[in-house]
């Protein structure tokens, strides 16, 4: 069986507009597309940040996480799933290999309390806020 993709005439246009966009000026993505870089969202409530990351297919065992100098780095490796000599590569579009992801913390994190889970390839780390000082209300007694 032969996989053929042949265009149509509107297929040409499209094209055409899709060139003009994937142009750098216009690509918001600065990222190699030959090494993997996991995809990040950072969130909030009152307690806590969370950085949250996704890692399909990468065992938890790959990833490291460690806190220097306030500065959070997630390292790990997105590994080459092994070929079988039967098969032959048509497309790919998964990307692999070594990543690293770092993260500067303000003084409002509490470093010793910094949680990680990884849950459905999703890497969650919680980093809980420092507690506000609250200001010292003495009430003093007129003798």
């Amino acid at each position: 069986m032969n996989l053929i993709k042949f265009k149509r005439e509107n297929d040409l246009l499209s094209d055409a507009f899709k060139s003009i966009f994937d142009a750098p000026f216009f690509n918001t993505e600065v990222s190699d597309p030959t090494s993997f870089r996991p995809r990040t969202r950072i969130t909030e409530d009152k307690d806590n940040f969370y950085i949250n990351l996704e890692m399909p297919g990468i065992p938890k065992d790959n990833v490291k996480i460690e806190v220097e100098n306030n500065l959070l780095s997630i390292k790990g490796e997105k590994k080459v799933e092994n070929k079988s000599e039967d098969t032959n590569l048509v497309m790919n579009e998964i990307v692999y290999g070594e990543f690293c992801r770092t993260f500067n913390l303000s003084k409002d994190i509490k470093v010793d309390g910094i949680e990680a889970e990884f849950k459905d390839g999703l890497l969650i780390v919680s980093l809980p806020k420092v507690e506000e000082a609250k200001p010292v209300v003495k009430e003093i007694k007129v003798k």
